[in-house]
């Protein structure tokens, strides 16, 4: 069967987890007659989907990328409802509003693709067979709502692709019992060596006790008994002694997560009833720090230089939905092959599976939301929404270091004229510090920015090979900070008036987009080379320019893969290589990262 993976990697316990991704029943429902006549009790289903793929994908087995609005799944499931378990649904991506039915009763709705909810259905199913049917609605033009690279046309062109619709990530039931751990955030604290753990319980208990293990060791064990508030509970541990790991001002590496050493510890927590463990879970967290100072970017209190390169989350198959997990990882080890610590994950908010590996293999991600294309009240409300519970579900990735909650002004493309978008984007800086104070957040990345902590410039105008004049001008935007910060690469100003930051650092997070074509080629790129040594010479000069930079503190290039008919990537959309992985990672190695900012 086709995405049979752990839908849930980064949280493991002992429970009945049943993935539901296969063959389900399907249905388009363009007269949006299925609620009038019922369908969530009886309905004689015409076609057949694989789920999680949506019904635009070659995976899905329906390839119809045409505007469909309103579309219905069902299928069957068992189960033997025993006493004292709770049954619980779960959905990590369903495009855009849906509703759940069980048996005929509606037990829930949501509303956002890039957010995974779930809902008890204990009270709705009964023993034997069961009817799980899903509406969803997904409008394939409205543009003020988060659609990231979705087109709101039948097909693709420039840099939007074919859109999405309906259930495109897995969807799992699990048996628990009546008493268990719901949702937990970590944040650790390397400074002061230890991990604070907020949790959240359903039912009742008498212990919570805390066990950490690092190298198959167990370095610190903790029972904690159930205190007034029995549901919601913090609790500080101690990972490590300070003296043992200080080294003059910085820490001993070995103990913290870096790219080139993903250092993670094991968390097992125990909800503990009359001296039996009626739950447990078993998860992971690193010793890690972001932080910024005289425009340098620190990791783990050390200067760091980020070599990103852009994704955009895409398959040739499956559109938003990849076909297997060893593509997920192959992605990120391909990058890293390339000489990339990290990627920026563009318009899109991965699957769970993506961030697990990324804290495994030990690549550093950006966590971006989808835009919307227009500014209104519903925009509003829809970003606010969707933005905090994305933030707060990806809390607990330690390869997560910068949120990038608007990219370009999209959605809010009048910033220099309007306040309100001005406050708008503001809103979102200070809402995802008050939902995240550890890690860093772009206020609107590419130019334009208000309130943000990284200078983030987006600059393709590099020029095609032997334009001097253009080539020039390209390299001195990128000279030192007075430069990068004056520049307006898309004729816009890189802050708005009376938002200049001198402390905050200075990185080129899109740049290049450099195609590699053969002749007749008509897809495009932001230049165009016909023959491997034109693409290496083109690179190796584009990266010159950014070594030469006295102040830049890392990059972004566009991009690993091609997608679609935009085929500007370092590899073809079915992840072949272009050129030999290894002269990218030489391109790289040529910039040495700088230090000398540090005051």
């Amino acid at each position: 069967m086709l995405r049979s993976e752990n839908p849930r990697p980064y949280l493991l316990r002992n429970s009945n987890l049943v993935n539901l991704n296969g063959e389900w029943d399907f249905e388009f429902d363009d007269r949006n007659i299925g609620h009038k006549e019922k369908w969530f009790n009886e309905h004689k289903f015409s076609k057949k989907i694989i789920v999680p793929f949506p019904f635009e994908s070659k995976l899905s087995q329906i390839g119809d990328v045409t505007r469909h609005d309103h579309i219905w799944y069902e299928r069957e499931f068992e189960v033997k409802p025993i006493d004292n378990k709770r049954y619980i649904l779960n959905f990590n991506g369903v495009d855009y509003y849906s509703e759940i039915f069980i048996n005929g009763h509606l037990v829930t709705s949501h509303t956002g693709a890039s957010t995974r909810f779930k809902v008890d259905i204990t009270d709705f199913v009964k023993s034997g067979k069961n009817k799980l049917t899903v509406y969803c609605y997904d409008n394939g033009i409205r543009q003020d709502f988060p659609r990231g690279k979705q087109y709101w046309k039948d097909h693709g062109e420039g840099i939007f692709y074919t859109r999405t619709s309906g259930i495109y990530k897995s969807v799992y039931l699990e048996e628990l019992n009546d008493s268990y751990i719901d949702e937990f955030y970590l944040t650790s604290d390397i400074d002061k060596g230890t991990l604070d753990v907020e949790l959240n319980t359903v039912g009742d208990y008498d212990w919570i006790e805390y066990e950490i293990i690092f190298k198959g060791k167990t370095i610190n064990k903790v029972r904690v008994a159930k205190g007034e508030n029995a549901y919601l509970t913090k609790e500080t541990l101690k990972v490590w002694n300070n003296e043992d790991v200080y080294s003059g001002c910085f820490h001993d590496e070995s103990l913290c997560w870096t790219p080139n050493n993903p250092v993670l510890y094991d968390l097992k927590i125990r909800l503990i009833k009359s001296d039996v463990v009626v739950d447990e879970i078993s998860t992971y967290f690193a010793m890690r720090k972001v932080h910024y100072k005289n425009g340098m970017f620190f990791l783990n209190n050390r200067p760091f230089y980020q070599k990103l390169v852009l994704i955009q989350g895409y398959f040739r198959e499956g559109i938003l939905s990849y076909k297997d997990v060893k593509d997920l990882e192959n992605d990120i080890v391909l990058a890293k092959k390339m000489g990339f610590n990290g990627g920026r994950m563009h318009q899109k908010i991965e699957d769970p599976y993506y961030y697990y590996l990324c804290d495994k293999l030990g690549f550093i991600a950006w966590l971006e939301l989808p835009a919307a294309q227009l500014f209104n009240k519903f925009t509003q409300d829809a970003i606010l929404k969707e933005w905090s519970t994305i933030v707060e579900q990806n809390y607990n990735h330690p390869s997560i270091l910068v949120y990038v909650p608007l990219n370009e002004s999209w959605g809010v493309p009048h910033l220099p004229t309007d306040p309100k978008e001005v406050e708008f984007q503001n809103s979102l800086y200070h809402l995802t510090h008050s939902l995240d104070s550890s890690r860093l957040c772009v206020g609107n990345d590419g130019w334009e920015m208000s309130k943000t902590d990284l200078c983030s410039i987006h600059n393709y105008r590099h020029g095609e090979k032997g334009d001097f004049k253009v080539n020039t001008t390209f390299e001195e935007s990128l000279k030192d900070r007075e430069s990068l910060v004056s520049s307006k690469p898309a004729g816009r100003d890189i802050f708005l008036e009376g938002y200049h930051n001198d402390e905050v650092p200075v990185l080129l997070t899109e740049f290049g987009g450099v195609s590699f074509v053969s002749d007749g080629d008509k897809n495009w790129g932001y230049t165009t080379v016909k023959n491997e040594k034109d693409y290496i010479d083109e690179l190796t000069r584009i990266y010159k320019a950014i070594n030469n930079s006295t102040s830049l503190v890392g990059y972004c290039y566009t991009q690993l893969y091609d997608v679609e008919h935009e085929i500007n990537g370092l590899l073809t959309y079915d992840r072949k290589p272009k050129v030999d992985v290894e002269e990218i990672k030489k391109i790289n190695d040529l910039v040495s990262p700088l230090i000398t900012l540090v005051k």
